[in-house]
């Protein structure tokens, strides 16, 4: 959110207008009652009260199902703690350095489960090697496999194309080119419209495309876990029974 907030005065109200329309904000705080906005509609301001879908709480999760549906009615929403406004939050907000190293985060663990289940499936490097053959000849890749645990030389999408070439798991592609490349290179996961034209206009269907892999990502995550717990569970089994003489090698 931004707490640094410009709220609606009636002497400045032409330069009130030139900052909305240039930011292409609909709404502006009332500084004598929180629960008032000024809305925008044409050349003029109107007082109005906040609606409810316009409020979202200081503690609500930034990822959560509901925030777009709001964004879709009002392009800034209030944040409140109990009825004491905090700030005010646009969707390109979710441009910002938390939200991207939050991305991280999960990009992180998404990896790593991946590697967990190809070796959780009897996969090692030379799987991998003979699908990305000439890659994987150069001496610095070689070098570089010695020194690291297994798949840790290779990239997000090659652990995805190795899954799906061995009929394995299916795993979006998306993740890896909508989601893991624009963080890696710092990009603006919420894009603009037209950015020499309109530097302060973004895309709002982009903003959503965002949410729904995020909300994906968190998802496979939560699968992958589950492939790799039932794999360690099934050999956990089979070693008891073994344990307990059941497996008899036949002459």
């Amino acid at each position: 959110m931004t707490k640094e907030v410009l709220f609606y005065c009636d002497e400045l109200k032409r330069d009130c207008k030139t900052f909305c329309q240039k930011r292409n904000i609909t709404y502006l705080p009332c500084k004598s009652d929180y629960n008032s906005v000024y809305t925008l509609e044409g050349d003029r301001f109107k007082q109005k009260k906040l609606e409810e879908s316009q409020r979202v709480n200081i503690k609500d999760k930034i990822f959560d199902a509901s925030i777009p549906e709001k964004f879709k009615k009002h392009q800034v929403l209030f944040v409140f703690m109990k009825d004491d406004l905090r700030g005010v939050v646009h969707f390109c907000d979710y441009n910002r350095n938390p939200v991207a190293i939050s991305v991280y985060s999960l990009l992180l663990e998404f990896e790593r489960k991946l590697r967990e289940l190809l070796i959780s499936k009897g996969l090692n490097n030379n799987d991998m090697i003979t699908f990305l053959e000439e890659q994987c000849k150069k001496p610095e890749k070689q070098k570089e496999m010695k020194e690291l645990e297994l798949f840790q030389t290779f990239y997000l999408k090659d652990l995805i194309d190795l899954l799906h070439y061995k009929g394995l798991y299916e795993v979006p592609k998306a993740f890896n080119r909508d989601l893991r490349n624009p963080i890696m290179h710092a990009k603006n996961l919420v894009k603009h419209e037209d950015y020499e034209n309109s530097g302060l206009i973004y895309n709002f269907k982009s903003f959503c495309h965002f949410l729904e892999l995020v909300n994906s990502l968190r998802l496979e995550t939560e699968n992958v876990i589950k492939k790799i717990s039932l794999k360690a569970n099934e050999e956990e089994y089979v070693t008891r029974l073994k344990n307990a003489g059941l497996f008899v090698k036949l002459s």
